[in-house]
């Protein structure tokens, strides 16, 4: 007897943590929300983050745990097709996180509807998203000016919408709604780029436009000073010239008074002109009636006007 005591105890330990299994359940404080169902009728809420820890029940099959994860779930939406304010069509791909609020509502979408509750949530938030699309156009959506965006703005609204029908329907709290990525379906596209080209062709066109008139501008304006340039300069030519010529008459009448000072003068001028390489020569005076002024070294009394 004695030797059959320890596989007793043995079993007997075996038996209780069994049946300790069946009465007993864990509540994580971190992601667990735990429902209670008394013949397949909810009796009872445990919420880890208020309960956590051991708990009984009665066993099964009078009563079942059923236990859901509290934390923050990421839906991603499927890229589809929208229409935004100027009947233009994009396809935009977005996300929505999501928390249960209301196990009990939670779990009587899960059980009865078929679709399940994430294919739903998908549903409600696209069927918002494209609501809210419709208000807003291209230049809203896509821009380089950060402040003239409004994706934060469409998303807020989106979540705001679809809360209520989430929480009723689903028993879950949207905590946010984003927007991944934009785009335009292939045909759509082409007509778009096709149109952008245009655009930028025609403003390439006006601001050749606009080069060539300030251009042909500049131009008149230019041969517009060459011409008053140039008859200012002819003006100013011909006051010299006239000058020069007033003070050439008064050299001559002068050395018409005394020709042979004059022609003295001149033969410097010839000999200063035919020195000015710093050449060295050397002349016969005999043979160069320039010279011929040095030999007879005239005296300043060859230089006296006559006396009236």
């Amino acid at each position: 007897m004695k030797r059959h005591t320890g596989i007793i105890v043995l079993v007997l330990l075996v038996v209780a943590v069994l049946l300790l299994g069946t009465v007993a359940y864990a509540v994580d404080e971190t992601k667990d929300t735990v429902l209670i169902t008394r013949f397949g009728r909810i009796d009872r809420v445990v919420d880890g983050a208020d309960n956590a820890g051991l708990h009984f029940k009665f066993p099964w099959p009078i009563e079942r745990v059923v236990k859901f994860d509290s934390r923050n779930h990421t839906l991603n939406l499927t890229s589809a097709p929208y229409t935004i304010g100027q009947s233009l069509m994009i396809t935009a791909m977005a996300y929505c996180t999501w928390e249960i609020a209301d196990a009990e509502q939670f779990y009587r979408a899960k059980r009865d509807q078929k679709v399940g509750v994430e294919r739903g949530l998908e549903t409600l938030v696209s069927s918002e998203l494209t609501n809210v699309l419709g208000q807003y156009d291209m230049a809203e959506l896509v821009n380089t000016n950060l402040q003239s965006m409004k994706l934060a703005e469409i998303a807020e609204k989106v979540k705001t919408q679809a809360a209520v029908p989430a929480l009723r329907d689903y028993g879950v709290t949207i905590t946010s709604v984003g927007i991944e990525q934009l785009g335009l379906p292939k045909d759509v596209s082409t007509a778009v780029t096709n149109a952008m080209k245009a655009d930028r062709e025609k403003e390439a066109s006006r601001y050749r436009s606009e080069g060539m008139a300030a251009a042909q501008a500049i131009i008149s304006r230019a041969e517009a000073a060459n011409t008053t340039i140039l008859a200012f300069t002819d003006r100013k030519a011909g006051e010299i010239r006239t000058q020069g010529q007033a003070e050439a008459a008064k050299a001559y009448t002068q050395f018409a008074k005394d020709p042979e000072f004059a022609m003295f003068l001149r033969s410097l001028d010839t000999l200063r002109a035919s020195l000015s390489s710093n050449t060295v020569f050397i002349l016969d005076t005999d043979s160069m009636p320039v010279l011929q002024w040095l030999n007879t070294k005239p005296t300043l009394k060859t230089f006296e006007s006559p006396k009236k």
